[in-house]
């Protein structure tokens, strides 16, 4: 086991090399150890990095060198060609933000309109890997990073590389005016140009107002980490988003456990909720939920509508990429939940949007000539 890792490392570590500074540059700067001070106050932080509300297991024990080397370099898992969508471009969008709407752009990012405020959620387009060969984006963003409308904020759930990208924190780095982000990972900002007064760092139940819509940074039960020296020097976080007609929730990253009751009970209920639902695997159970937990714990929040997300865009896991979806649909009809699918790209507004089974392959060749 010891000598697959090593040999996995080897080679991206040559990749790295091969590629020089950008690699470097992608991976960000961890919390120096002065910055680091700050946190020791916090009851998530201890020893140098943060933890989890209980400890979680994430052991290797079953990867195998073959299967270590499957999850590299076997295509079978994604799709055969490309999938439909909607082409976004900046004039898509009202120049006002809806009541409540959201816009999924595949993976976990997302541009929601809650009460009059716009929020670009975990912007990744690119491949989710400091790496250009791995982890690669199989399905294009139904919006280019040049033609994103004008948002309030950027909130990040946690600086994983599919969902903390630096090209796109460049690019909006002199265009929005604020980023909220969990305790260290305005760190990496600062490094890739962002001003220290445009970023706001949360820890578990902060907040911050914009426009009456409040948005609390919750626990959520994950990791961080860029490279192989900064695990969990950074915060992981989830999110609520509660206006004075509307309230949502997005889970960021994160295992199944007794804080989406607590949640609920504290925060809810919700008119939305966007739930982390792919990229699972029975050995990183406690860090990612399964199906079924994605589906109860939209039940234990409260959620009215529930948007699956964290699939159909990148291959992360052992599973086909349409599994995911194809679990959460079947469990919500079987259970009454109200179950938002749309494309990427498409506008979702709860209780106007209906349920479409667009992954199956006679319904995406009936929606790509629509689109």
């Amino acid at each position: 086991m010891k000598k697959a890792i090593l040999y996995i490392f080897t080679l991206l570590a040559a990749a790295g090399i091969s590629i020089g500074i950008p690699a470097c540059s992608k991976m960000g700067h961890a919390p120096s150890i002065e910055e680091s001070t700050m946190y020791e106050k916090s009851t998530n932080f201890q020893n140098g990095t943060f933890i989890n509300e209980h400890p979680v297991n994430m052991t290797l024990e079953s990867f195998t060198f073959s299967k270590m080397m499957n999850f590299f370099f076997d295509f079978s898992r994604t799709p055969d060609k490309e999938l439909p969508y909607y082409h976004l471009t900046r004039d898509s969008f009202s120049t006002t933000p809806a009541e409540l709407q959201v816009a999924w752009l595949g993976h976990s990012s997302m541009i929601l309109d809650i009460d009059g405020v716009r929020l670009l959620i975990d912007p990744v387009f690119d491949n989710a890997s400091p790496v250009p060969f791995t982890v690669n984006r199989f399905q294009p963003s139904p919006i280019k990073r040049e033609e994103l409308p004008d948002v309030d904020a950027v909130v990040i759930s946690h600086d994983h590389y599919d969902h903390l990208e630096m090209n796109t924190i460049k690019h909006l780095a002199d265009k929005v005016k604020l980023f909220i982000v969990p305790l260290g990972v305005g760190s990496h900002l600062r490094k890739w140009g962002c001003d220290p007064e445009q970023i706001v760092e949360l820890n578990w139940h902060e907040s911050i107002i914009i426009h009456d819509v409040e948005i609390i940074a919750a626990p959520t039960q994950h990791f961080s980490g860029r490279g192989l020296t900064d695990k969990n020097k950074t915060l992981w976080a989830s999110y609520v988003f509660k206006g004075e007609r509307h309230s949502a929730y997005y889970t960021g990253d994160g295992g199944y456990d007794a804080r989406f009751k607590e949640i609920g009970k504290q925060y809810g209920p919700f008119d939305l909720t966007m739930i982390e639902s792919g990229a699972y695997d029975k050995s990183w159970h406690d860090v990612h939920m399964l199906p079924e937990e994605s589906v109860q714990a939209h039940i234990e929040l409260g959620g009215k509508y529930m948007l699956p997300v964290h699939w159909g865009a990148y291959d992360l896991a052992f599973h086909k990429w349409d599994e995911p979806i194809r679990r959460v649909s079947a469990l919500a009809a079987a259970q009454g939940i109200k179950l938002l699918t749309p494309q990427m790209g498409e506008f979702c507004m709860p209780g106007q949007t209906t349920h479409t089974a667009w992954w199956e392959p006679a319904k995406q060749q009936e929606l790509a000539v629509a689109n």
